[in-house]
């Protein structure tokens, strides 16, 4: 496809794509924008389909590279390469992308997570599954969901998500993790029907729990559900069969970033397996 060059930040292009900073907008196209070169190949990288991206002009080597790169990867992309005054218009804050990235949503449907994991949860004797239970703030999702790829967690399990998975605040934290790991979203219940069909312990991540989460045994099939940021887990998650765990504190404050919570539980869970 024709290398398209846009001068004025006014350009239609440039406001649509604008636009989809704007969760009602991303809501309504389907589409979503990602912010870096980096994050867009791991966004393709995940099977994300990229249909659109816009560069900095340059007239140096690496300008030249990342057409061909994109090119290479995708020959039927649109490229747009943007003057200064307009990549301004369309970049984020006071950052300074040499590429930003329009792609299509991808399906987050819980129906469909098996084909999407494919085999990954039978590959080894130890399979992990991370529920985020209304997890409000888009950077906490998105430095979740890199703890999640370092953690090798199968998938990552949405139950009545309030912050939009798209956001690009949540894309840009995650620095393109969010596009590595499968998630699938649902309600609490439909969450926990689909890990009881598929034989996955439950634990939860709660303050108010009596026993420690290093002093439980986790089973090599798991999955570890931590709450939102100002209320914790929902009451559908207190249940006996879900086993609780808290992580003992000794401050004056009673609660630790949900992001860090579930740093220090899913790197236990890996000790315990044997994987660390």
């Amino acid at each position: 496809m024709p290398i398209e060059s846009i001068s004025s930040p006014s350009n239609q292009r440039i406001k649509a794509a604008n636009s989809l900073r704007e969760a009602r907008e991303r809501r309504d196209s389907g589409l979503m924008i990602i912010d870096g070169d980096s994050a867009a190949r791991h966004a393709f990288a995940g099977g994300i389909e990229c249909t659109e991206l816009f560069l900095a002009e340059s007239n140096d080597e690496s300008h030249r590279q990342l057409i061909f790169d994109w090119q290479t990867l995708i020959p039927e992309i649109r490229i747009n390469v943007l003057s200064k005054p307009a990549m301004a218009k369309l970049q984020y804050g006071d950052r300074e992308e040499a590429l930003i990235a329009i792609a299509r949503q991808p399906s987050l449907a819980l129906e469909t997570l098996d084909e999407r994991i494919g085999d990954k949860a039978g590959r080894s004797n130890s399979s992990c599954f991370l529920v985020l239970d209304q997890i409000e703030k888009p950077g906490n999702l998105g430095a979740i969901m890199r703890t999640a790829d370092a953690a090798g967690v199968v998938a990552v399990l949405l139950s009545d998500p309030v912050s939009e998975t798209w956001n690009p605040n949540a894309i840009r934290a995650s620095l393109g993790a969010l596009f590595r790991v499968p998630m699938a979203i649902g309600s609490a219940n439909q969450v926990q029907r689909w890990l009881t069909e598929h034989s996955v312990a439950m634990f939860s991540a709660r303050v108010d729990a009596d026993r420690s989460y290093a002093a439980v045994e986790y089973p090599h099939s798991v999955a570890i559900a931590v709450g939102n940021e100002s209320e914790g887990l929902g009451d559908p998650w207190n249940k006996q069969e879900i086993q609780a765990v808290r992580i003992p504190m000794h401050g004056e404050i009673d609660s630790l970033n949900v992001s860090v919570t579930t740093s220090i539980v899913l790197f236990e869970i890996l000790r315990q397996h044997g994987r660390l």
